[in-house]
């Protein structure tokens, strides 16, 4: 009975939608999602989690070409809050990012409950295309972590862009890197790609994700790839542009992972 009445906010058909720009500024989403383990490894043979998600920004943001897109590089100013309720535990967090003229300065505090445990750094905004910056983790019991972190936007054309992102701890154990390729196709449709590879030395190992997206209608997005060598199955129906579903399905050695989500772009 837990989850059955945000489960059911998230299929329940809306019967009115809000005008058709695609300008917004307050993007919000809840999400539930089940993992089924066949070696309960945790505890549990079934693992449900809740999360809801709101980020406001202090401009309008202009969508790519899909009601799901909105540009490679976060450039203004936001501030966000999120709440996570699972079978193992619950929590808030909240984090924003401020720009004054092209410095800017963020923040993140994953659960409230633990404020000794938080990030803040600072950054460089060049040519609105290149985002340098430097932040700080502190965690609980452990000595601070120091990333840095560059992501660039090569905008091909006016609707197609290429994007990357890299990430290095200060003692370059862990480090990420990703990015992500944005096509428009003929007669109103979309390609997407989003790649990213993830290496933690002393912790998780490493993990390698690729996803393809294709917008087949204004409505319908599907997209297949693989988590690692674990195939991932996505799908995302448009209410309109400020209403839309998303589906989603990874086939893990150890269990399979579902989701479905909401979202409400406004």
């Amino acid at each position: 009975m837990r989850y059955l009445l945000p489960i059911m906010t998230l299929v329940l058909p809306l019967s009115a939608f809000a005008n058709t720009t695609t300008e917004k500024q307050w993007f919000n989403s809840a999400q539930y999602a089940n993992e089924q383990r066949d070696n309960a490894l945790s505890g549990y043979k079934s693992f449900n989690q809740m999360n809801f998600a709101s980020t406001y920004y202090f401009a309008p943001q202009q969508s790519t070409g899909v009601w799901d897109d909105y540009g490679y590089l976060d450039t203004d100013s936001k501030v966000s809050v999120n709440y996570t309720d699972s079978d193992r535990d619950n929590f808030f967090g909240v984090s924003g990012e401020a720009f004054f003229n092209n410095w800017f300065v963020n923040a993140e505090v994953n659960d409230l409950s633990d404020e000794d445990s938080h990030s803040i750094g600072f950054g460089y905004l060049y040519n609105d295309n290149l985002k340098v910056s430097v932040k700080n983790v502190r965690n609980e019991g452990r000595s601070d972590d120091v990333w840095v972190e560059a992501a660039y936007n090569h905008q091909i054309n006016e609707s197609d862009y290429l994007g990357f992102t890299a990430r290095v701890q200060d003692s370059p154990d862990d480090w990420s890197i990703s990015g992500r390729y944005f096509k428009k196709l003929d007669a109103g449709q979309y390609f997407t790609i989003d790649a990213s590879h993830d290496d933690y030395a002393h912790s998780r190992g490493s993990v390698t994700r690729i996803m393809a997206n294709y917008y087949m209608t204004e409505n319908w997005a599907f997209g297949i790839g693989a988590n690692d060598s674990n195939l991932e199955l996505g799908a995302t129906f448009f209410l309109s542009d400020t209403y839309y579903y998303k589906a989603s399905f990874i086939n893990a050695d150890n269990g399979d992972v579902a989701s479905i989500s909401f979202h409400a772009n406004l």
